[in-house]
């Protein structure tokens, strides 16, 4: 506890010293509050938006400045020191006098009261105030009145500087009004070259330039020519390859900024396949560098990489000629489609259809050729006997043939049916490879088939092969025919003489009939042969030795036709 009377001359002493610090306190926010002012002016605000944040900001500022100074207790410790250091001849007597404290009745000894009554003393004859000079006073409210002075020029100024930044505002929007700029904002493919066109409206500047920029930097400034007395200056970027910026500089004014963005349409670059032929042609997979055309055997399958100038949303192959589109994989973020596991299965010509994110369709159709080239039943030549034949039942049929297939032959050779019995098919040979000819005989020996006359015998070379379904298909020559002759038709040929001529009036009308019924068999068989041939060849063969369709058998005999 202070003595009251030691108070009562301290109290003067904080009081100066409290309103120097309130002066400080706001000459700076009046200051902070003048600088706002003038960082919104350099920025361009409107005075009737910066004027009441700059007000509401410095007066706040005042106002908690003012509270805080004045409802601040000084500290009396704080206050003697300040004393004490202007009048060094109190040698801590009013610390000293402060470090006094009363007894329990609230009562100082005599030698405390001594103590305090010589501070006061001190105090009444000498004067504390100057302990906050008169000088440092007037300083901090001089300063408080020029950090006034100086938020109420900025707030002046902020006025002025918005009216003004208004003005060229207004004056450069007139300007830029008068011209007219073509195209302005704009897209240009990659590549092309940019026509800019300046139309003035009123006074026409000396000249115009073109200032093409990117980001912060120029790029390059391009003179623009007037045509004739069209109001009109032009100039042209030869090509444009990148984004960038540009504006029209003239009469030291300038345009705002225009944006070119660089496209470029979808296109295909490059186009590497993979082939994968059938397991029946035995051909290692394939791989064809930068081809849009391919030519493989039926059933192949195809696996196409497109490499793409960029990445697209959709692509797909479209039939020039009729059939359904085929889709192609694609990757947002990669500049590739696949075609994945295309089967061949015909011959078609295909044009590629390229949608980017954007919309945009690709200008040139890459075309696309498939040739399915067809698994082809195997060649067949039965080189002897030539056509049908009259035979002896004692005679030999010497038979020869010639097979060749584009993927190798399974097995290959001869089958004759004699009289109705079941067809024979003899096997000569097996395991052709690709490509290769092979050629086959056999002998026959009527005598030990036991051919009897008016028989017919019945013959054709087959070869068996692997079909476009993976299944062994079997194809046949034209079948051809042997009349076993009768022995006395032969025995009268070898004597010859007029009785042969006697005997051969007598018969001829038989003999005749019989040949007629012979060519009529021949003829139908030979038709029916011909139209299910082609059937034949789709069955799948799981028994060599299987028998002919019943509607290839030969008749028994001619004999059987009367």
């Amino acid at each position: 506890m202070i003595a009251p009377l030691l108070q009562e001359h301290l109290e003067p002493v904080a009081r100066r010293y409290r309103r120097v610090q309130l002066w400080r306190g706001l000459a700076i926010c009046w200051a902070l509050a003048g600088l706002l002012a003038v960082a919104l002016g350099a920025f361009g605000v409107e005075y009737r938006i910066g004027v009441p944040i700059v007000g509401f900001v410095g007066f706040a500022a005042a106002l908690w400045m003012s509270i805080a100074c004045l409802s601040t207790k000084t500290d009396p410790h704080w206050v003697a020191r300040q004393i004490e250091q202007q009048h060094p001849e109190l040698k801590t007597a009013l610390l000293a006098a402060l470090e006094q404290k009363p007894d329990a009745d609230g009562q100082f000894s005599f030698l405390q009261q001594r103590v305090i009554a010589e501070a006061v003393v001190h105090g009444q004859n000498r004067g504390w105030k100057d302990a906050v000079p008169t000088r440092q006073l007037v300083l901090a409210h001089v300063s408080h009145l020029a950090g006034f002075a100086f938020f109420v020029a900025a707030m002046l100024g902020l006025r002025t500087n918005s009216i003004v930044v208004a003005a060229q505002r207004a004056a450069a929007k007139a300007a830029i009004d008068a011209v007219s700029v073509t195209p302005g904002d704009t897209q240009v493919e990659r590549g092309n070259s940019l026509v800019v066109l300046a139309r003035f409206e009123g006074k026409l500047p000396p000249g115009a330039m073109l200032v093409l920029a990117s980001g912060t930097n120029v790029l390059r400034s391009i003179a623009l020519t007037k045509a004739l007395d069209d109001p009109v200056f032009g100039g042209t970027v030869p090509e444009v390859n990148e984004d960038f910026a540009y504006r029209i500089e003239y009469a030291n004014e300038r345009t705002r900024e225009y944006k070119v963005k660089v496209f470029e349409h979808p296109k295909l670059e490059r186009a590497d396949v993979k082939i994968k032929y059938p397991a029946y042609t035995q051909l290692p997979e394939k791989s064809i560098e930068d081809t849009r055309r391919v030519s493989a055997v039926e059933g192949s399958t195809l696996n196409y990489t497109l490499q793409l100038n960029k990445p697209v949303k959709s692509a797909r192959l479209v039939p020039k000629l009729e059939g359904e589109p085929v889709p192609l994989g694609t990757d947002a973020t990669k500049a590739f489609a696949t075609l994945p596991a295309f089967v061949l299965t015909n011959s078609q010509s295909y044009l590629l259809e390229l949608v980017d994110a954007d919309g945009r369709s690709n200008k040139l159709s890459a075309q696309f050729v498939f040739d399915a080239l067809p698994n082809r039943p195997p060649d067949l030549k039965l080189l002897t006997p030539r056509g049908d034949q009259r035979v002896s039942a004692l005679q030999e049929i010497q038979f020869s043939a010639e097979a060749w297939d584009d993927f190798g032959l399974r097995a290959y050779g001869i089958a004759y049916s004699l009289g109705g019995a079941e067809p024979t098919l003899l096997q000569l040979g097996e395991g052709a490879t690709a490509k290769e000819k092979r050629q086959f005989s056999h002998l026959l020996r009527l005598e030990e088939l036991q051919a009897a006359p008016d028989q017919l015998i019945a013959w054709f070379a087959w070869a068996d092969d692997i079909g476009p379904d993976g299944e062994v298909r079997r194809t046949a020559t034209d079948m051809y025919f042997a009349e076993v002759r009768p022995f006395e038709e032969i025995f009268r040929q070898a004597q010859g003489g007029e009785g042969e001529a006697e005997e051969k009036e007598g018969k001829g009308t038989r003999q005749e009939k019989m040949g007629k019924l012979a060519e009529l068999q021949k003829q139908i068989i030979n038709a029916t042969w011909k139209l299910r041939r082609q059937q034949l060849a789709q069955l799948t063969v799981k028994n060599r030795t299987a028998p002919l369709p019943s509607s290839f058998k030969p008749a028994k005999t001619p004999s059987d036709f009367q």
